[in-house]
């Protein structure tokens, strides 16, 4: 992975993220994807990533490439769902927490597993606790 180029998507979505209209973040995650492949992106994402970049940049990042990846975010899907599964390290958690998706596909698993981070994580306890009302409300 082209170091360099992530850090350039990484500027361009700190810059942009608040920004209406035309994001250029998109074209700059195409081009990181076209570099990196997008074989255990995520984790590999995760390795390359320094701790000094914002946690808010990283899930913007990741929501991107959601609806970036060939398979529609499935495997970065199924990825940060193993991360809240694991329930560590807070910054991934953070990340997982914070994308346009709802975590799971299986809203029970959602409920157990969030209700388990925000006993852990007071950080994300108001993030855990609006998630599963807003997935509730959808229920009803």
């Amino acid at each position: 992975m082209n170091q360099e180029l992530l850090e350039q998507t990484l500027q361009m979505i700190q810059e942009h993220r608040v920004h209406d209209g035309f994001d250029p973040s998109f074209d700059w995650v195409d081009r990181l994807i076209d570099d990196a492949g997008e074989e255990r992106l995520a984790e590999r994402l995760d390795a390359a990533i320094a701790d000094t970049w914002p946690w808010e940049v990283v899930a913007h990042l990741f929501a991107i490439l959601l609806y970036q990846t060939s398979d529609n975010g499935t495997a970065l899907f199924a990825t940060i769902n193993d991360w809240l599964r694991e329930g560590m390290p807070l910054r991934r958690i953070q990340i997982a927490l914070h994308l346009d998706v709802y975590p799971f596909r299986d809203r029970d698993e959602m409920v157990q597993v969030l209700e388990g981070i925000a006993q852990r994580f007071p950080e994300v306890a108001t993030r855990c606790t609006d998630l599963i009302a807003s997935r509730t409300r959808l229920k009803e």
